[in-house]
Formats: C-alpha cells, structure tokens, sequence
C-alpha cells in the first residue's frame, strides 16, 4: 500500500482509467496443507486461512486506495501458487464491487486476458506457462480481430520477480518486478539479486506505452 501511494504521489496527472492487474501470486499458497497449486510446501508465519482472509482485505484496500485517483478496472492474472484461491479473490471482488460505478472487475478465469483501449490490445498473464517470447504471436492468434484494428500491442507478466522489456513480434512485452521478499527456497537458490518493488505503466491512448513509475522497496522503512 506504501509503494503504491508511493506512484500516485508521481502520477503526471489523473488518468482516465487504471488497470489494476492482480493476482499473481497474491497468495503464497493455495490449500489448507500450505503447498502451491501443484504441490510444492512453503514456508509460511501464519496459516492459510489467515494469509486468505488478510489477502482478500489487502486487495479491497488496495482498490478503495485507487479508486479515489480515477476509475478502475481490475483484471486477474492466476499465478501458478495460487490457481484456486485467486478465483476465489476475484469472485469476491465481483461480489463487493458488483454495484459499484467507478470499480469494475472482469470475471473471467482464463490465464490470459486480454483488453481492447483505444489504439491499444493489451495481455495480462501470470507468466509461468507461455514464455515471453512466444506470447506476441498467441495474442495475434486469439485476438486476430482486435490485434488488426488496434496499432500497439503490449503484454505484461510477472512470474519472475524481475523487471525487463522487451519488443518482438510487433509486441511490447513487459515483465514486471515483484514486491515479495526472499524467502528459503530463492535464497538457497541464489535467487537474491532482483529489485523488489512495483510498477506503474503510463499508456497514452493514442500512442501507446509511453513511460514508466517504479517505488522500490526500501529495506529500513
């Protein structure tokens, strides 16, 4: 929440629109055992009934957060720890926001969405099945329509906890950092070196991707 009222501070203006892409990996685990979707344990400070119901409240409060900037239109991209309990999220962010004019959440449970703005097609996906490079021509592929009318094409994924852009394909593609810290398993694995934070991407319209926010975390804070 600091990290992203961190961004707003910086916005060059008021959008007129933020699309807030969530989920991936918003919960560490996703079953009463405490393993991922397939299987794999995890080491956890509280239960997985609690990291559920804090994690179903971060995310309203995250969206109560930026929903005063301007409206918001959440899109979910299921992370490969947390298949089952993200669908359950975005069930109940549908529910609570079912009424709500300013706050619209796409209800949809592929692991690939896609959003049509202006000049714009935009993908969201966790990341952890197609790999990067090869998503430019699956959007091409399954939104054939949207992809001709639309000039820029961007995907954003996250998977791996690292910030890199890419363009192939005629496609923009984004990966984006991740907020977690280390825990045993990426320590022992070496996996230590990336910046954690979060990111805010400034589309124009018209034009496409033009720029970038980025609020690290900062250690001593």
């Amino acid at each position: 929440l600091d990290r992203t009222q961190n961004l707003v501070s910086r916005l060059p203006g008021r959008p007129e629109k933020i699309f807030l892409a969530t989920g991936s990996d918003w919960f560490h685990v996703d079953n009463p055992q405490g393993s991922t979707t397939k299987g794999t344990m995890q080491d956890m400070s509280t239960t997985p009934t609690q990291i559920f119901l804090d994690g179903c409240l971060l995310a309203r409060e995250h969206i109560e957060l930026l929903r005063a900037v301007c409206p918001i239109e959440v899109v979910f991209m299921r992370g490969n720890h947390d298949r089952h309990m993200a669908l359950a999220l975005m069930m109940y962010l549908n529910a609570v926001y079912e009424n709500i004019d300013d706050v619209n959440v796409i209800c949809d449970p592929s692991l690939r969405q896609y959003i049509s703005w202006g000049n714009n097609l935009l993908g969201f996906t966790h990341g952890d099945g197609v790999k990067g490079a090869d998503l430019p021509l699956l959007m091409a592929s399954e939104e054939r329509r949207s992809w001709g009318l639309c000039e820029h094409h961007t995907w954003f994924h996250g998977h791996l906890h690292h910030q890199k852009l890419t363009e192939k394909g005629g496609t923009t593609i984004v990966q984006l950092p991740s907020l977690a810290g280390n825990d045993r398993w990426t320590f022992s694995k070496g996996y230590t070196d990336a910046r954690p934070g979060i990111c805010a991407h400034l589309l124009d319209k018209d034009l496409g991707l033009i720029g970038n926010l980025f609020a690290p975390v900062i250690a001593d804070e």
